[in-house]
């Protein structure tokens, strides 16, 4: 009977010793589970950041596109209107002599301003040259030095850019 007992303790050991063989086993691959799923876990979060800045980077395109989109159709006018100027200047000159052409003159100018087209008020004012273009020097006692005495050609803003300088005569003592 003695045996009977080394033969079935032999067993349990034997038992034993496999039991805790799975269990190493079972524990090295939760391990390596684990390790596999932290990886992904970090290969998806870096995933995910790169999506958000890919949208982030498409947001301000969209919002540059507009907005370009938005100044090209501000200034589209902007190379007829300069074109028109010329006629503008003549019609002006012409309207000084000729109560008819005053009334064209003002249509035209009228038109012009509806699309976004202001003269540039510059006698008497301050010199700016943001906005003249200083073409000669005068002695004026009526104004300070650095004011527009006379305007040679008007200038224009269209949707507060200058499209074209005043040309003026600017009072210097």
């Amino acid at each position: 009977m003695a045996e009977v007992k080394n033969s079935d303790q032999v067993a349990e050991i034997q038992l034993e010793d496999s039991e805790i063989r799975q269990s190493k086993d079972l524990n090295e691959e939760i391990a390596k589970l684990q390790e596999l799923l932290e990886e992904a876990q970090i290969l998806a979060e870096e995933r995910l950041d790169q999506l958000k800045r890919c949208r982030a980077d498409l947001d301000n395109t969209l919002k540059i596109v507009i907005r370009e989109k938005s100044e090209h159709a501000k200034y589209a006018s902007e190379r007829l209107i300069s074109k028109l100027l010329c006629v503008l200047d003549s019609l002006e000159q012409a309207s000084k002599h000729d109560q008819g052409s005053e009334v064209l003159y003002q249509q035209l100018l009228g038109i012009l301003k509806g699309e976004g087209l202001e003269p540039i008020d510059a006698i008497g004012k301050k010199f700016d040259p943001y906005k003249h273009e200083a073409m000669m020097q005068v002695k004026s006692e009526e104004l300070e030095e650095d004011f527009v005495a006379e305007e040679i050609q008007k200038g224009y803003i269209l949707n507060s850019k200058v499209i074209r300088f005043s040309k003026v005569a600017v009072v210097k003592g």
